[in-house]
């Protein structure tokens, strides 16, 4: 077949087909491969059936046939998407941003289908803005550290304007850095720019021309201030608008957009995109009603301004967001930011590399340690410790051996990247071992004298002892490292004398920056687009959040930090390291390490709840997503964490209810309950009896329980003994091959106690219970004459559970309490069912009418401690428990701890 005919009958396909697809043509390629067919046989007459075929199926299987990794959704019940199976047209903004990211930024087309399927998902849950009706729309989407969330966001945002939002506000972080990053690139890839002077289109304006402008109140320079923010806009057109997460720039934003709304009349749908959504915008007051803080009030306040709106929040660590109370409603700014409507977790990209690639231990040599983890020298520590205040900079006199070796590891990387053919693409380094600004002058002052005098020594020594250094570094670790990863094995293993000549070539090439609020350096990666920048940076809170550093090879870590969230962020070198991975290092202290690596299975446990939640059809109001905990870091920071609940290990204690509500429909529906649940158990219920009489069923499976607990209720302030928690509980040690039996015992008569002369002062005679299959003498009797209620509505008995009635199931239990304890160990848990005598004081006073089929309905479990055999060494007791936090407003679905 000739090969002009199957690029254009294949160019044809592929432009037609994405066309189709945005406008919502229905079979959008079948139709495309149609009319390339018809002008193929129009301008070059009729192929054979085997050519068309073999040209069917290049196309089936170019444009057909894409493997996509779907997102995981969770949306709430009222939340009805508002559209299904028949997406929107996207006639102009995404069907030109699609075509740029192909045709300019040479993407892969599995990446390109990501971000389309990952983007209509998620504006079927933000508002339809074409509706006749007002709507507030919440979401939040979790990506991960560097991996592409701004081009998601950049896709969600060409879409909205295709649907008919009118007004977008991008809240891009807190530094003008990563503000003037994100205004660069959305005027590149949303609006499209025309160089004034050269008539250079730039971005998607080199694809396509002459549609609807979108017009930009915010530039690379400038964020709404007083000059800009001055006046009455037009709302009625679409409007980019990215701005800072700070106190002095929301209220210029608000006032500019009230006034024009009041002036106007024009209320535009409007969709916020909140970048980076943990970092300022959550209410870190932990407050109900009163005043929330400020950042987090005036993105409320600008919610406030709309009737149309949809909050999406984008964040890799969305600890904080999923804390945010979800009960909220303030008189004045309305309800906080917690995600009601809907979350997304996006898929991982293909040739992302992230805290399992660079933190796992995946088999490197014998000794089982990371691939690309190198730890700080103890010298390097020792002086770096010492840098604790501004006042401590000076001691940083010379760079210590290991930032040394960091430092001539990045030449090597540099080097072999121009050998592999990535001449002009970046290449950086981050030294970042403190958020001090002082400490970080004085590092870079070091830094570049020592790196001037490496170049200089390199560049005319041939003698210089770093050749010897750069060369065993070079064959003893990047070889070994290159041949040990698979994906870069298809590269060239080049000898030492090519690498030294690169090094030459690149040494007097490498820039050293200070990136923090007092240095005047920027990274301007844009401005050495033709060569590539090679550049050394260090830094500090600028580098630990949103800022991109691109090329990132090698990095000098030594900030640690006690919360999950921050330490993530400080990760730069997670992203796309296509081609050169191999040559990634991080440098860093063995205990930042292993913290890294932790937070990459917490994060593996969060999005395997995503998924367990998704499956399970639950909504962000009715469930709690569970985060993992550590022994010494926390989830976030404590001021964030108001809401935030560790579930309850029940194992080897004594649990009973003891308080019970005051209303009638609580004991009918636990009577109720109980009666079902007794019905319920098929095994034979024996009776025991001495002094108090007991009839107890054993071997009863846990499901029978699970289903009890989750229809009796416990008092609706019950923090430990919930009925609920309990139940879920049970379910976590079943999915442990744990607790799949159960021992029940139904306490009745207690003879003594019934004939006592203080029930017989307050009148309690016989009561007896119909409890399903189970007939009660007479109802447990406890605090005959005793009022022990605090708070309203709530009775308390103080105690139901008497003396060794916790261990009534096990056959030969002793009067020693620590001997019945172990022997626990080897039995079922116990659940003791207590009928309640409803004569003593604390229910007698209710006035509700008990009766035969009616009285309270007590509970006690005794749970079995449990005992681990870990290395062999038996009989010794090893504590390995995976604890967990979430968010205590929120969830009524059932929660596996």
């Amino acid at each position: 077949m000739n090969q002009i005919i199957r690029e254009e009958y294949l160019g044809i396909v592929g432009s037609l087909f994405t066309t189709l697809k945005n406008n919502g043509i229905a079979k959008p390629l079948d139709n495309a491969m149609q009319t390339a067919k018809e002008k193929i046989i129009s301008d070059y007459g009729d192929l054979n059936s085997n050519e068309w075929e073999s040209l069917s199926l290049e196309a089936y299987s170019k444009y057909g046939s894409i493997d996509v990794r779907k997102a995981i959704s969770i949306r709430s019940s009222d939340n009805v998407p508002w559209f299904d199976n028949k997406q929107p047209r996207f006639p102009y903004f995404w069907h030109r941003y699609e075509k740029y990211l192909k045709g300019i930024k040479k993407w892969p087309d599995k990446t390109i289908e990501t971000i389309d399927i990952t983007t209509t998902e998620i504006l079927k849950y933000i508002g339809n803005p074409k509706s006749i009706k007002s709507f507030d729309k919440r979401g939040l989407v979790l990506g991960y550290v560097q991996s592409g969330k701004t081009a998601n966001f950049t896709g969600l945002i060409n879409k909205a304007f295709d649907v008919g939002y009118k007004l977008v506000i991008v809240l891009a972080g807190m530094h003008n850095d990563l503000r003037s990053q994100t205004q660069l690139r959305l005027e590149k890839e949303v609006v499209g720019t025309v160089d004034r002077i050269t008539g250079e289109k730039q971005g998607v304006a080199a694809v396509h021309t002459g549609g609807t402008q979108i017009e930009t109140w915010t530039t690379v320079q400038d964020d709404i201030s007083s000059n800009n923010a001055i006046g009455i806009k037009n709302l009625d057109k679409p409007i980019l608008l990215v701005v800072k997460k700070q106190k002095d720039v929301l209220p210029q934003l608000i006032d500019l957009l009230s006034n024009s709304i009041n002036h106007s009349g024009v209320n535009p749908p409007t969709l916020i995109i909140d970048d980076e959504a943990d970092q300022a915008s959550v209410d870190a007051s932990g407050k109900k009603t009163e005043t929330p803080t400020k950042i987090n009030q005036q993105i409320r306040e600008l919610l406030c301004l709309f009737n149309k709106k949809s909050y999406v929040g984008y964040t890799a660590t969305p600890f904080a967001n999923l804390l945010i109370r979800a009960d909220v409603k303030h008189p004045e700014v309305g309800k906080d930011l917690y995600p009601k409507d809907f979350v997304v977790a996006l898929p991982k990209p293909e040739g992302y590399c992230g805290p399992d690639e660079y933190f796992n231990t995946s088999g490197y040599l014998e000794d089982n340690k990371p691939m690309f983890i190198r730890y700080l020298s103890e010298k390097d520590t020792v002086v770096l410790d010492k840098m604790r205040t501004k006042d401590d900079a000076e001691l940083f006199t010379e760079v210590p051996e290991t930032m040394e070796e960091a430092i001539l590891a990045f030449l090597l990387t540099t080097a072999i990247r121009n050998l592999r053919g990535q001449v002009s693409e970046h290449n950086s380094m981050l030294i970042h071992t403190s958020r001090l600004t002082d400490v970080q002058n004085s590092m870079y002052e070091v830094v570049n004298d020592f790196y001037n005098k490496l170049s200089n020594d390199l560049l005319y020594n041939r003698k210089s002892g770093y050749i010897e250094k750069l060369q065993e570094m070079y064959e003893n670790d990047f070889v070994e490292v290159q041949c040990s990863f698979e994906p870069s094995r298809h590269f060239s293993v080049y000898a030492w004398e090519d690498i030294y000549k690169q090094i030459k070539v690149i040494a007097g090439k490498v820039e050293v920056m200070e990136i923090n609020g007092e240095s005047e350096d920027a990274l301007e990666y844009d401005k050495y687009k033709e060569n590539g920048l090679n550049v050394i940076v260090i830094g500090g809170n600028k580098l630990s959040r949103g800022l991109t550093l691109e090329g990132l090879t090698i990095s000098y870590y030594y900030r640690g930090s006690s919360m999950y969230d921050t330490l993530m962020q400080m990760g730069r070198w997670f992203g796309f390291r296509n081609g050169y991975m191999d040559l990634c290092r991080i440098y860093t202290s063995k205990d930042i390490a292993e913290n890294f690596e932790y937070l990459a299975g917490v994060m593996k446990k969060l999005r395997d709840e995503f998924e367990k939640v998704a499956e399970q059809g639950l909504s962000p109001e009715e469930y709690a997503i569970k985060m993992l905990t550590h022994h010494t870091m926390k989830v976030t920071s404590p001021a964030k964490m108001g809401t935030a609940e560790s579930p309850i290990s029940y194992t080897g204690t004594m649990q009973q209810t003891r308080s019970f509500e005051k209303n009638k429909e609580f004991y009918t529906n636990n009577m109720s309950a109980a009666v079902e649940f007794i019905n319920s158990i098929e095994q034979e219920f024996t009776i025991t009896a001495n002094n108090t009489k007991y009839h107890i069923a054993k071997e009863v499976p846990s499901h029978t329980i699970i289903n009890f607990l989750k229809k009796y209720k416990t008092i609706s302030s019950a923090r430990i003994v919930n009925s609920k928690k309990i139940a879920d509980y049970i379910i976590n040690m079943n999915e442990k091959n744990r607790f799949k039996r159960f021992n029940v015992a139904v306490v009745d008569i207690t003879r003594s106690t019934l004939n006592s002369q203080k029930a017989i002062d307050n009148g309690i005679e016989p009561w007896k219970v119909n409890l399903g299959k189970v007939s009660i003498e007479s109802a447990v009797i406890r605090s005959i004459d005793q009022d022990k209620s605090r708070g309203i509505g709530v009775v308390d008995l103080g105690a139901i559970v008497a003396a060794k009635q916790e261990f009534i199931d096990i056959e030969n239990r002793t009067n020693d309490k620590k001997t019945n304890i172990e022997l626990r160990m080897n039995e079922n848990p116990l659940l003791l069912v207590y009928p309640l005598h409803p004569q003593v004081k604390s229910f007698k006073k209710l006035n509700i009418n008990f009766n035969q089929n009616l009285v309270p309905i007590g509970l006690a479990f005794s749970f079995p401690d449990i005992v681990d055999i870990s290395d062999g060494i038996e009989n010794e007791r090893v504590k390995k428990k995976e604890n967990y936090i979430y968010n205590n407003t929120v969830g009524k679905g059932d929660r596996s701890d």
